[in-house]
């Protein structure tokens, strides 16, 4: 029974120390709300972030941890992803949301 609950268990760990943005702490920071995201990607500024989750884990060998944001930095449309790795650490990737270009892969 404990062992079921083992990988349930680094997983919110893992959620616990990527902390992440509060949804108004996101929007101070420059990120699009919902609805905003939605429209980027409808009007084609960006790219559906489900359409790169493969490729981002493919890349990384990890698993994106909730909630990506979608942000505006230095004038370009940049998704900002947790993943978590199969070594359990986190880290925080800058995705290009016009292109899907993973910074640093």
């Amino acid at each position: 029974m404990f062992r079921n609950l083992a990988p349930a268990a680094v997983f919110a760990a893992a959620l616990a120390a990527a902390g992440g943005l509060a949804p108004d702490a996101a929007l101070a920071a420059g990120c699009l709300s919902s609805k905003e995201a939605r429209s980027a990607v409808q009007n084609g500024q960006a790219v559906s972030l489900s359409k790169m989750v493969k490729r981002i884990e493919k890349a990384t060998g990890g698993q994106i941890l909730p909630t990506p944001e979608l942000c505006k930095n230095g004038g370009r449309l940049t998704y900002t992803v947790k993943v978590l790795k199969p070594d359990g650490s986190v880290e925080t990737l800058t995705v290009d949301a016009a292109s899907g270009n993973i910074a640093g892969y």
